[in-house]
């Protein structure tokens, strides 16, 4: 029996269709056990418990800053402000050596 390029075309493309049908039941089953190996993990931990808050608890003023993404308001700052330098309102272009009569 002689097969024909459109014979040998479709064989290939029923064989390509097995390879990754095989491929995705293997990647199910696989992701099955790692999913059934979780829970029994889980299933043997205790329940995680949840810290409560008493009723003499202070709810935070400031949680940014607590979490240090902003300054608290009552830190001094970090840099104190800049002073212009005296120097600046003296003629710069000039040799101080030099003094021109007035």
């Amino acid at each position: 029996m002689v097969e024909t390029p459109r014979r040998q075309e479709g064989l290939q493309r029923v064989q390509i269709g097995l390879t990754g049908l095989a491929g995705v039941v293997l990647l199910v089953g696989l992701a099955n056990i790692v999913i059934e190996k979780a829970r029994i993990d889980d299933a043997a931990l205790p329940p995680p418990t949840v810290p409560t808050l008493s009723a003499n608890a202070v709810s935070p003023k400031e949680p940014l800053a607590e979490l240090g993404v902003q300054p608290a308001p009552e830190q001094a700052p970090i840099v104190p402000d800049l002073q212009p330098d005296p120097n600046l309102n003296k003629p710069m272009d000039r040799d101080p050596a030099q003094q021109q009569p007035r």
